[in-house]
C-alpha cells in the first residue's frame, strides 16, 4: 500500500491520542576522570617494556615531517636499546652508564659514527621518563581535555588526553596521549614551545619479560669514529 495513504488514514487517530507532556531526554553521564597515578604505577611497577615503534617528527620551520620505524625495549634502571630500520638504520643503546647512538653510514656507506655521552641524559627525555614511571604524572600534569576515541584497528575504545605541565616542563609546552583500557600508552605526542611535534605510536606492547643483558651491550666498530659527548 502506498505509504502516503497509511499514514493520512492515522491522522484522525494521532489527534485524537490523548497529548503527553515531554519529557527531556536523560543527560549522558559524565566520563570518570581519567587516574595519571593509575597510567604511572602501570609503568612503575614494570620491569622492562618492549614494543613496536612508530616516531614522526615535525619541524616547525621546515613545515616539514620526518617518519621512522623501529623497536624499543627498556629495562629498569637505566637500560635502553632503541633500533631504527627506516628509512635509515641506527641504534642507540645505554647500559645503565654510558649512551652510545651509532649510524652505521653516517660518513657514508660503511663509514660509521658513534657518538657516546653519559646515560643520565636519558632523564631529561619524556618517552624514557614516562614509559618507565620515572615522571610523577599526576604532580607534574594537570588533565586540560579528556575524551573517548576509537582505537584505529578494533572496535576498542581509548581514552585521549591532553596534558598541560604545571611548572616548566623543559621545552614542552603540551603532552598528548591515547591510551588503552589497559593503561597502556598507544601514542604520545609532545609539542614544544617553537611549535615541534614528535608523535610516537606504540604497537605489539609488552610490559615485565626478562630482557638478556646482552641486549645493552656496545663495543664500537674498530672502524667507526667515535666521538665524545
Amino acid at each position: 500500500m502506498n505509504p502516503l495513504l497509511i499514514l493520512f488514514a492515522l491522522v484522525p487517530f494521532l489527534f485524537a491520542a490523548p497529548v503527553f507532556s515531554a519529557k527531556k531526554a536523560p543527560k549522558a553521564p559524565a566520563p570518570t576522570k581519567f587516574s595519571l597515578d593509575k597510567l604511572q604505577k602501570t609503568y612503575k611497577g614494570a620491569a622492562s617494556l618492549e614494543a613496536d615503534l612508530l616516531q614522526e617528527v615535525y619541524q616547525a620551520s621546515l613545515g616539514r615531517t620526518k617518519t621512522s620505524r623501529g623497536t624499543i625495549k627498556l629495562s629498569k634502571p637505566n637500560f635502553v636499546r632503541w633500533e631504527t630500520v627506516e628509512p635509515e638504520t641506527s641504534v642507540l643503546v645505554s647500559n645503565g652508564r654510558k649512551l652510545f647512538y651509532f649510524v652505521p653510514n653516517a660518513r657514508g656507506p660503511n663509514k660509521g659514527q658513534v657518538s657516546v655521552s653519559d646515560s643520565a641524559k636519558l632523564q631529561s627525555q619524556p618517552l624514557f621518563r614516562i614509559l618507565t614511571g620515572a615522571t610523577p604524572l599526576q604532580k607534574e600534569f594537570k588533565i586540560e581535555k579528556q575524551a573517548e576515541t576509537q582505537a584505529p584497528d578494533s572496535e576498542e575504545k581509548w581514552t585521549e588526553l591532553v596534558l598541560r605541565p604545571r611548572k616548566k616542563w623543559g621545552d614542552i609546552t603540551e603532552v598528548q596521549l591515547k591510551v588503552d583500557p589497559k593503561y597502556l600508552i598507544r601514542e604520545m605526542t609532545t609539542e614544544t614551545e617553537m611549535g615541534n611535534k614528535t608523535k610516537i605510536t606504540l604497537q605489539n606492547q609488552a610490559l615485565g619479560a626478562k630482557l638478556p643483558p646482552a641486549l645493552f651491550d656496545f663495543k664500537p666498530p674498530a672502524d667507526a669514529e667515535v666521538l665524545q659527548n
